[in-house]
């Protein structure tokens, strides 16, 4: 593991079975977890076994890990998240939905690592970083809505039950896949990004600044984009997937002189531009995001305009009000490339409040929490 990237999940929780640290959550019990072969990729998924007898409809929660960590990182995440909804007062009269989650190794980790260079940063060696780790985390995105595809039938292959409803949680690496899935996946309605970043573009030139990259040095960043440090292809793919790259220049705006993003009062011809990629990527959808004030790694300054431009975009009077997002965006003083317990329990708290709520009746009505 690099020594630049240390495991931001390692004191979350105690050692298990139930140990605990000053500074950590006891270690959940231990749930049931069945192992698939879907697609070629090994998948956990966890909490059948505790599905309630007569349950028909079943969420599931995507999990999705960080850079140079594997699935069984997210372990103790399955088992309280299920634990916590399994306890969680039923809210209807209707039968309580179920909850499982699935993991899985992101690209080039774990049991689907290939190089292990490719996994590290600028710093560490690795060359082609930007390229490298957005298609790793762009590549967990397709493959999560590819598991999705086949899971019900390897679970329940009866139809004894069916998937209504589906959420994800990342982090890191993990975080910047989640933006992903909830924009580019219909069947994903909500996220939790923890320590992960909407904008790509901004993070990796701040990243070449501070590693000393010739390509960002030689002009000071003018000519970074493009540069063998962040190739054209890349440029490009970033455009068509990245939430800030996507909004900002893949829907067919362009920025005006002296701007470095869209105005947040946007003229109606731009509206007509981007209102369609905005309702198909974000309308009716959930997210929870969660930063570290203090996180050197994936400092929230590089995620702070796009989010601002949203919260404003679904505010009061914004032009996407009443489009259905809800947005919670909480950052932790102090805190640093790190998932401390203190976000967990927002984490059960947005699981299950998304899990009470009608995704297709009531969801509109949440408004915006900013």
């Amino acid at each position: 593991m690099s020594k630049n990237t240390p495991n931001p999940v390692a004191y979350t929780y105690g050692p298990p079975p139930t140990g605990s640290t000053a500074h950590s959550i006891p270690h959940p019990e231990p749930i049931s977890a069945a192992t698939y072969h879907i697609a070629g990729i090994l998948t956990t998924v966890f909490g059948l076994n505790e599905l309630p007898q007569g349950t028909t409809d079943v969420a599931v929660l995507w999990l999705l890990h960080p850079r140079l960590q594997t699935q069984k990182c997210m372990v103790p995440f399955a088992a309280h998240l299920i634990t916590e909804w399994n306890n969680h007062p039923s809210q209807s009269r209707e039968p309580k939905k179920g909850l499982v989650a699935v993991s899985f190794d992101q690209r080039n980790h774990g049991t689907r690592e290939v190089s292990a260079i490719a996994n590290e940063a600028w710093r560490s060696g690795n060359e082609r970083h930007a390229q490298d780790m957005f298609s790793c985390y762009a590549g967990t995105a397709l493959d999560t809505s590819l598991l999705l595809d086949y899971l019900s039938g390897y679970i329940f292959p009866h139809s004894e039950r069916r998937i209504v409803q589906n959420l994800v949680m990342g982090i890191s690496l993990g975080g910047h896949a989640a933006w992903h899935c909830v924009m580019q996946d219909p069947r994903i309605t909500a996220a939790i990004v923890t320590i992960g970043c909407p904008d790509y573009s901004r993070l990796m030139a701040d990243r070449a600044r501070l590693s000393k990259r010739r390509t960002w040095l030689d002009t000071q960043g003018r000519e970074f984009f493009g540069s063998s440090d962040f190739p054209p292809a890349l440029v490009e793919a970033v455009r068509k997937s990245d939430p800030a790259g996507l909004l900002w220049s893949g829907s067919g705006l362009s920025r005006r002189p002296g701007q470095e993003h869209l105005h947040d009062e946007i003229t109606s011809e731009e509206k007509a531009k981007i209102m369609p990629t905005m309702v198909r990527c974000f309308g009716n959808k959930r997210i929870l995001n969660l930063s570290g004030g203090s996180d050197k790694l994936v400092n929230y300054s590089h995620s702070k305009p796009f989010l601002d431009w949203l919260k404003k975009s679904i505010g009061k009077g914004g032009w996407f009000e009443g489009g259905g997002l809800y947005l919670e965006d909480i950052v932790y003083d102090g805190v640093g490339h790190d998932v401390p317990p203190a976000m967990v329990e927002p984490m059960v708290k947005f699981v299950n409040a998304t899990l009470d709520s009608d995704q297709h009746m009531t969801q509109s009505k949440l408004g915006s929490k900013i």
